[in-house]
């Protein structure tokens, strides 16, 4: 996974990587924090700035890809398999719309299970 910014009132680009969602987020605000450090210090000018990390289908599938199987996502989306296996591996991602379709099937579910154990 990589997180990535430029612009947005920050003066400077960098990102973050990491195998996983929580360790490119933290990576990517160690390196902020540290660009931040030196750009205060070539400057004497403070950046402060708020980021917001959000999943998209593809971090969403490879998140949970040890918890729910192929199968089980592919009759929850009507997505083929071997399309959501690409989406997990990160070879293709989904299009906007297909990522919708995902976000929705799976917001279903949610609710499915959180009223099933009531």
């Amino acid at each position: 996974m990589v997180f990535g910014s430029h612009g947005g009132g920050v003066p400077f680009g960098f990102f973050g990587e990491g195998c996983s969602a929580e360790e490119a987020m933290k990576d990517f605000l160690n390196v902020f924090e540290a660009m931040r450090e030196e750009y205060f210090q070539n400057t004497r000018e403070n950046i402060d700035a708020e980021f917001e990390f959000v999943y998209d289908a593809s971090a969403f599938l490879q998140k949970y890809k040890g918890l729910l199987t192929l199968s089980g996502l592919s009759r929850m989306t009507g997505i083929n398999k071997s399309q959501l296996s690409q989406y997990v591996c990160g070879r293709r991602h989904p299009s906007p719309k297909t990522g919708e379709k995902i976000k929705h099937s799976a917001k279903l579910f949610a609710l499915e299970l959180a009223t099933a154990m009531e």
